[in-house]
């Protein structure tokens, strides 16, 4: 076997049958199996606020990720961030997860990513005298593209399960997950140029791969919100359930996932996407870039202000 392909899929899993592991470590905090995930995973995951991480009490191999902020309708902050980057790290290498389950708690999914925490951060460097320009580097690559690029190189099945509205980064990185599920409430928006940004998440390639270069226009050009329905006929989900069969329906699936020998679905998911992975860090990397200059134009700042002064008037009626 070529050298390169045999250092990528020692990522996936070997090929042999493995012996079986010893018990790890007992589990604390927001673990839920007291003898599951390593003492190191536990560490890790007791010091998370934005997101849960528990493992299914039926099917123990199977991690659920869930975001635990309704209050602030799931908004991607910088904790947010933080948090799933955390995560996905730990959960890469936890042998005791073989597949991963993404949902929400509360009325959205998310709203995708938090202006008001970005227009404050943007408002205290400019008057503190930092560059502003470093500045929104620094964070979008600590941020998003970390994040992105940690979704990338995943190695294990990702699930996801979109209940609600879905807005932004939120619905871009269900691109990156390996099947998606929509409850018959759920909405799919990402309205980047109504505030002066550009496509992210690795959208403006993965789009168009799912569902064509037309449909994907009018998607991120055009901002136009997808129901549930539409998502699917697009490709872009699944299947779509009725919201109170929704939860138990997309558990049944993502336990039937997560039951298979993990090797196998590793080094499946290698074949899947291999082939495409440097293209996509690629596409973040411009994406990125870009969203710099974005953040930095004029446009965009009077887009983003307008809309936080509506929504403060709009705040102020009720």
């Amino acid at each position: 076997m070529n050298s390169c392909i045999e250092k990528e899929i020692s990522r996936y899993g070997d090929c042999s049958i493995p012996a079986a592991p010893l018990l790890p470590s007992p589990c604390v905090a927001r673990c839920s199996h007291k003898m599951a995930f390593s003492s190191a995973t536990c560490e890790t995951l007791s010091k998370l606020s934005a997101i849960s991480v528990t493992l299914d009490a039926k099917v123990p191999t199977l991690a659920i990720i869930t975001f635990t902020r309704p209050e602030r309708l799931n908004s991607f902050t910088e904790t947010m961030y933080n948090d799933l980057c955390d995560a996905f790290l730990a959960l890469d290498r936890d042998e005791a997860a073989s597949a991963v389950l993404i949902r929400a708690s509360g009325r959205y999914y998310s709203s995708g990513a938090d202006l008001g925490e970005q227009a404050k951060g943007m408002q205290h460097v400019m008057s503190s005298g930092v560059d502003l320009r470093e500045y929104l580097t620094q964070r979008v690559r600590l941020n998003a593209h970390r994040l992105v690029g940690i979704m990338i190189d995943f190695t294990k099945p990702i699930v996801a399960a979109v209940h609600g509205p879905a807005v932004g980064i939120s619905v871009t990185t269900l691109a990156l997950c390996d099947m998606v599920y929509a409850a018959e409430a759920a909405t799919f928006h990402t309205p980047f140029m109504q505030f002066g940004f550009c496509a992210e998440g690795c959208s403006s390639v993965l789009f168009a791969d799912i569902m064509g270069v037309s449909k994907a226009s009018e998607v991120l050009l055009l901002g136009k919100t997808m129901t549930a329905h539409e998502a699917e006929r697009a490709g872009f989900v699944s299947e779509v359930f009725a919201s109170e069969l929704f939860g138990e329906q997309v558990l049944q699936r993502a336990r039937k996932l997560a039951s298979f020998p993990p090797n196998a679905l590793r080094q499946t998911k290698w074949l899947m996407r291999e082939p495409q992975r440097q293209r996509l860090h690629d596409a973040n990397e411009r994406e990125i870039t870009l969203l710099v200059d974005r953040f930095m134009s004029e446009e965009s700042t009077s887009a983003v202000l307008k809309f936080m002064m509506e929504r403060q008037a709009m705040r102020a009626k009720m």
